[in-house]
């Protein structure tokens, strides 16, 4: 009798802790489905996602130092489920200067990167010659003003419009294509500046509390000859600086990506509108499909 009742309360033991276990792996997936994943202190947190878009077709992306294999979806790699914290990316292609940068990843929260690569060989160029199209991209070249900050200038006023102190001050400024970011120098350092009045300005502006609206991006040894955005790009700047041509990325968070695409005696460049690259290096003119 007494070896039947424990036999009984054993069984009951047993198909309750079934029960448990089975309650928790129903809770565990509906949370899993749901976007929750375990924190380092096995806290409950909804995960994040990272698109990243690049100039390079087919990369190879390390999230962590793993290899993942990520379709592509409307020109962008999406990273979906990761855990709110710091992660680190490498994008890479061989024969391309690697990308790598860490950032903070935040819950229910997509965050956007772009992974610019050049040739460690320099960019593909094409001589132009003499004749009509090197005379006139001459004149374009020859006609290109650099967006200095007038030697007059006063200092913005913190309740003065941005837009309206650069109309003053920068009258050569350059405006990116989505109208949204201005570019500028002084002193041989490169300023942006966020213009837009329809949308908050990114992150990179916003490193300290409250953002700022202008953000010095970075301070050169040499004078910058010339300085433009990259194609449709407001947060990557291509700049010219010792006999080199660079290209920069506005964002300072982790690594600020910074690549070498041309190296000549004395270029300097003009962008159209097309996003083609025109290089004036001596008595030679080039141009690039960037």
């Amino acid at each position: 009798m007494t070896e039947e009742i424990s036999r009984n309360r054993f069984t009951k033991i047993y198909l309750t802790l079934w029960g448990v276990c089975i309650l928790l792996a129903i809770v565990a997936i509906i949370f899993y489905k749901f976007g929750f994943r375990l924190n380092n202190d096995l806290a409950p947190v909804r995960v994040g996602s990272v698109e990243i878009s690049s100039n390079v077709d087919d990369p190879q992306i390390i999230l962590n130092n793993r290899e993942r294999q990520i379709p592509i979806e409307n020109g962008r790699y999406n990273l979906k489920n990761i855990t709110p914290g710091l992660h680190s990316f490498v994008v890479s292609k061989d024969g391309f200067w690697p990308w790598a940068k860490t950032v903070l990843v935040s819950e229910n929260n997509v965050r956007s990167l772009f992974a610019f690569m050049f040739p460690i060989d320099g960019i593909e160029i094409e001589k132009i010659s003499r004749g009509d199209k090197y005379n006139q991209t001459l004149n374009s070249l020859n006609g290109t003003a650099l967006p200095v900050l007038e030697s007059d200038s006063v200092l913005i006023n913190p309740d003065e419009s941005t837009t309206d102190w650069l109309k003053q001050n920068v009258p050569n400024r350059k405006i990116s294509n989505d109208g949204s970011t201005a570019l500028y120098i002084d002193s041989n350092t490169i300023y942006l500046a966020w213009i837009s009045e329809s949308e908050p300005p990114p992150h990179y502006f916003c490193e300290e509390n409250p953002c700022k609206p202008i953000l010095p991006v970075i301070v050169t040894n040499s004078p910058i000859k010339s300085v433009d955005f990259f194609k449709d790009r407001r947060d990557l700047i291509i700049f010219t600086s010792g006999g080199v041509i660079y290209a920069i990325e506005a964002d300072h968070e982790g690594t600020q990506n910074f690549q070498p695409l041309y190296k000549g005696d004395d270029p300097y460049f003009l962008v159209d509108n097309s996003g083609t690259l025109f290089i004036k290096d001596g008595g030679s003119l080039y141009s690039s499909n960037l």
